[in-house]
């Protein structure tokens, strides 16, 4: 027992500071949940329900959503297994829960704890992604501490980084996966280790199975592969096998899923006509391209700012690292053509161009990295400071409100359309989440009456979506006593302030202890 104990406190100390970086995350986007999820992924946790309940895919009867029927004559989700996969230790909780608490409470009270447990999945997803970036830039592109903890609070706290951490949108997954994929990628250049290039390809592979378009991470791999070094065609073809490798269960996978679904191995249910309105490839590319760069309404540079940094430091960062500039450039390139071409380019509803959430790390790090050449001048200083500003204060509105709420809320005031969400300059989907979080923060304090939609949402959404969008309010409305809300959050601030006040030691340390630590993870 005592030999147990003290491997798990040597894990501790190697990878304390990886830990911190985690919790830290971790609990400012607890702190910042809704408490509830009405994204897509609410089916995806459907099916995890029924495989943790029945141990099947598929259902008998046709439940509501992206559920179709397949040639076996059952319903089966028409989106892939990759999120239904991670939800399943939730789901395993949740109707561990049921078993037990159905004898003392209500279904519905049971139903709304599961929901609450349920919204905290996607905080879990981002403070991995965030505690991988952090890695990335610590490990892989030798930052210092203090240096990779702010640019990765820039990245959660000033782009829709933020507003993704608490929507079970299965491209937020995929951005886990994808910086984790990288993240080994620069480990393997690194020390040659091909354990990396197994962790590499099992990120792609679950990343594949969650949403196809992921093959263009493959690709990008495959292409880092091809350029990292100069090597003999032996070694190089040493590399590809071992990754062909590692992707073969998951093709295996796929090809047998699709054709469980839809009867033909290659051709996903999202691919078929029921999804045509979103996914088909027939739109127009230049649109596409323009709406996703420029639109007031979508483009990447209004919910990710400090991009636009990103850009006119590119060329520094290329020269500094060019194999992982080509990798950013050629992944960028193609994730930005394909989605372009979507006839729903900016991914129907949602917050943003919620397609782009995917790769939003990967397109951060050249200003991540450059980020103490950017504090030493003024001008990109100053820069750094406003658009910062600008995009903490649009993701801290949609903390305080609802996106989904705000788009069915113009649709009821017929401007909803492209021409004013996507187009417009007085009624574009940023405009219209500040206004909202403003007249929010008038409403709580004057009292005035919340926005009602019809036959939409129930009560207490409309009374979060129209005051502050987070649980602790929510709870008091259901009249929760404030002082058990008090009870709950405590623990949250002495994590923030724990795991904050273990970084900031860690970062005054000689950087013998630093590189010690890079070392941990490998």
């Amino acid at each position: 027992m005592n030999i147990i104990f003290n491997r798990i406190i040597n894990l501790y100390k190697q990878y304390s500071l990886y830990v911190s970086v985690f919790i830290f995350f971790w609990a400012i986007f607890a702190l910042t949940n809704s408490g509830v999820d009405s994204s897509e992924g609410l089916f995806h946790y459907e099916v995890a329900v029924q495989i943790i309940k029945h141990g099947q895919l598929g259902f008998a009867t046709q439940p509501e959503g992206i559920f179709q029927i397949a040639p076996n004559g059952r319903f089966y989700a028409g989106h892939e297994i990759g999120n239904t996969l991670f939800m399943l230790p939730t789901a395993f909780v949740n109707v561990m829960l049921e078993n037990v608490a159905s004898r003392f409470v209500s279904l519905e009270t049971i139903e709304k704890a599961q929901q609450f447990i349920l919204s905290f999945q996607a905080g879990i997803y981002s403070s991995i992604t965030a505690t991988l970036f952090f890695a990335l830039l610590k490990v892989g592109f030798n930052q210092t501490v203090r240096l990779s903890f702010i640019a990765t609070i820039l990245l959660a706290l000033t782009t829709f980084f933020w507003t993704y951490s608490r929507n079970l949108f299965d491209g937020v997954i995929c951005t886990t996966l994808l910086i984790s994929s990288f993240f080994s990628l620069v480990r393997y250049r690194q020390t040659k280790n091909s354990v990396f290039i197994i962790s590499c390809f099992l990120a792609l592979g679950f990343a594949f199975i969650t949403r196809v378009s992921m093959i263009l991470g493959i690709l990008a791999a495959f292409t880092y592969l091809l350029i990292y070094r100069k090597a003999s065609i032996v070694n190089k073809l040493s590399e590809f096998i071992l990754a062909g490798i590692t992707l073969i269960p998951f093709i295996i996978w796929q090809l047998w899923y699709n054709f469980l679904r839809t009867g033909i191995f290659y051709k996903s249910p999202v691919q078929t006509s029921v999804y045509a309105g979103n996914n088909a490839l027939d739109g127009n590319i230049f649109i596409g391209l323009s709406g996703l760069l420029l639109s007031p309404g979508k483009s990447i540079f209004i919910y990710a700012p400090l991009l636009l940094i990103s850009i006119v430091l590119f060329r520094r960062f290329y020269r500094q690292y060019p194999k992982e500039g080509i990798y950013i450039a050629a992944l960028t390139i193609i994730w930005f053509l394909l989605h372009a071409r979507l006839r729903s380019w900016y991914g129907a509803v949602g917050w943003g161009p919620r397609h782009l959430i995917t790769i939003l790390p990967i397109l951060f790090i050249p200003f991540a990295v450059n980020l103490d050449y950017i504090w030493q001048r003024f001008s990109l200083r100053i820069t750094t400071i406003c658009l910062a500003g600008f995009g903490f204060i649009l993701g801290l509105s949609s903390i305080i409100s609802n996106w989904h709420f705000r788009i069915m809320y113009a649709v009821e005031k017929n401007i909803a359309d492209d021409q004013n969400f996507i187009w417009g300059w007085s009624h574009n989907q940023a405009i219209d989440m500040l206004h909202a979080g403003v007249d929010n923060i008038i409403r709580i304090t004057t009292k005035a009456p919340i926005i009602v939609l019809q036959n939409t949402y129930s009560e207490a959404n409309e009374y979060a979506s129209s005051t502050i969008n987070i649980w602790t309010n929510s709870f008091i409305h259901a009249g929760i006593p404030w002082f058990a809300v008090v009870i709950l959050l405590i623990p949250l601030f002495v994590l923030i302030y724990l795991s904050v006040r273990h970084i900031l030691h860690f970062s005054q340390q000689p950087n013998t202890l630093e590189e010690r630590s890079s070392r941990a993870i490998i």
